[in-house]
């Protein structure tokens, strides 16, 4: 009877073990299924402007068959035709399938790319179909998990600002100093560099011992100078620069010759003079 009993509890645990950890459905390559729901407002038609870039557009859907209640990520995909022979994936992650609302400026930032804008020029752009559909995939195993789901329309959406980042834009961002009298002439002014919050200066020369710092034309809500890392500014090493209220100026410890760098990441400014060959 002892054995007998030992033989059921063991069956019994096995079976709970069993229950918590279900089997992951998996699958050889992306799978097609429809499981993304028509918006309610891919009827009405949507201009995308700076004052709603942080608006969303909003879609919902119903789980892939993973074989149980999975923590799913879904990434929205967005195209200009149906058969999506072209298209841009938004970034951000979505895992809650009745909560899937994609930032307009990211929207925008797609349509842009799939267009060809390149400058202000480009714009705006003129009211047109916009398909979207999700990549679904569990985390931890993706390549086995891929879904793609079927295709949602809104009938007509438009743009009428520089969404993207367009590299070798003049800024109003400029190295003031001792070397231009503290103004600000073109030879200084930055340019938006090839990454995002990244803005680049032509070659230039700056003396050792010369003090400036870096501002906008009319020393106004851009002003930035000497922050916690100190004022002295070594060629070709980073140092992090305060835009705070009216921070002191910076110094270059010797000769330069080459470009400034500047970037923007949380909130925190860095500026690189790098070095270049004569």
């Amino acid at each position: 009877m002892f054995a007998v009993a030992v033989a059921a509890l063991g069956f019994s645990s096995c079976s709970e073990t069993w229950d918590d950890n279900p089997v992951m459905k998996t699958h050889e390559g992306v799978e097609k299924a429809d499981f993304l729901n028509n918006p309610q407002m891919q009827d009405q038609v949507i201009m995308l402007t700076t004052d709603n870039q942080t608006g969303t557009f909003h879609l919902t859907c119903s789980q892939p068959d993973y074989g149980y209640a999975a923590v799913v990520n879904y990434r929205v995909q967005c195209s200009l035709t149906e058969d999506f022979a072209t298209y841009e994936e938004l970034s951000q992650d979505f895992y809650n399938c009745a909560e899937i609302n994609p930032l307009n400026s990211d929207v925008a930032a797609a349509i842009e790319k799939l267009s060809g804008v390149k400058t202000d020029a480009d714009l705006p752009l003129p009211y047109q179909k916009l398909y979207m559909r999700l990549r679904a995939y569990i985390a931890q195993d993706e390549a086995a998990t891929e879904y793609i789901s079927n295709v949602v329309y809104f009938s007509g959406v438009a743009v009428d600002y520089l969404a993207i980042w367009v590299s070798g834009v003049p800024v109003n961002i400029y190295l003031r100093g001792g070397m231009n009298d503290w103004g600000s002439p073109e030879e200084y002014q930055f340019m938006t560099g090839p990454e995002e919050n990244t803005w680049v200066t032509n070659v230039i020369d700056i003396t050792a011992g010369t003090e400036f710092k870096v501002a906008d034309s009319s020393w106004g809500p851009f002003n930035a100078g000497a922050g916690a890392a100190g004022s002295n500014v070594t060629p070709d090493q980073p140092l992090v620069i305060d835009n705070g209220d009216n921070p002191g100026n910076l110094m270059m410890t010797e000769n330069f010759h080459g470009y400034a760098h500047l970037s923007l990441v949380k909130g925190v400014y860095t500026l690189t003079m790098a070095t270049t060959a004569e």
